[in-house]
């Protein structure tokens, strides 16, 4: 009796750890899907999907606020029953999707929408709903993508975010270069010419200011001779124009001079 009951245990045991590693290997790509009904009939595998007055339909509109999700053709486990008029669509995980290049080239990493072309989807560079983020490039015009599903409201950056960012990615690749030695005589040009310019330009800033402050001063003074300050005011302008435009052309001389 006791012999019957350890292989019992046995069985069970080996039956539950295969089903479990059966499981694990079939939501390994983590699509769950829902077999619901779509009122329009054209769609297909890849196709965004958003919610309309009359059931699902194809999303046609950017940044749609009724994203539903994705069709895909062969997910890991289906839910509802299937039927002639329904299809199997992801709301959350990971999803091949059809995507274009309408609004910007898809890299890695961006976040994705509807667009205005039928189940198509673009890169999302506006505040709106999103449908999830590309997993990899978009290296055509069109195309299917895998993207992770993950509908959601995003701001758009502020730009105050964006010189942020802009700034970070130059100091990265500044860094960078700075780890190569043979790089070293190139950024020190750079650097210098960028000094060069910025002292053109401050240099030049002042000494119109400071003009400009005299000039005013010296008509409240002199009302009368007006015309011939504005004209000495008017030649500082152009000595400090000359003077940016030669810092300037110095440093792009020094980028530039091989």
């Amino acid at each position: 009796m006791k012999l019957r009951v350890i292989f019992l245990l046995i069985f069970i045991t080996l039956f539950l750890t295969s089903k479990a590693f059966v499981l694990a290997q079939d939501f390994s790509n983590g699509q769950i899907a829902k077999n619901l009904p779509v009122e329009d009939k054209g769609v297909s595998s890849g196709d965004i999907v958003s919610k309309s007055d009359t059931g699902l339909v194809r999303a046609s509109s950017a940044y749609d606020k009724n994203l539903f999700g994705v069709v895909v053709e062969d997910p890991s486990l289906s839910l509802n029953k299937t039927s002639s008029e329904s299809f199997p669509i992801v709301s959350y995980g990971v999803s091949k999707v059809k995507l274009s290049d309408q609004n910007g080239s898809i890299k890695k990493g961006d976040f994705v929408t509807s667009s205005k072309t039928l189940g198509v989807g673009q890169k999302a560079t506006d505040s709106g709903f999103v449908l999830g983020r590309a997993l990899e490039d978009l290296n055509s015009k069109t195309g299917q993508v895998s993207v992770f599903i993950n509908i959601q409201y995003k701001a758009a950056d502020s730009p105050q975010n964006a010189v942020s960012k802009a700034i970070s990615k130059a100091a990265e690749a500044f860094t960078s270069q700075l780890e190569n030695p043979e790089n070293f005589p190139v950024i020190l040009r750079y650097l210098l010419a960028v000094i060069l310019a910025g002292l053109s330009f401050g240099f030049g800033f002042l000494s119109f200011v400071r003009a400009l402050r005299r000039g005013i001063d010296a008509i409240s003074r002199n009302p009368l001779a007006k015309g011939s300050i504005q004209f000495v005011v008017f030649l500082n302008l152009v000595g400090v124009f000359v003077i940016s435009a030669a810092g300037v052309g110095l440093a792009l001389f020094i980028i530039f001079y091989k």
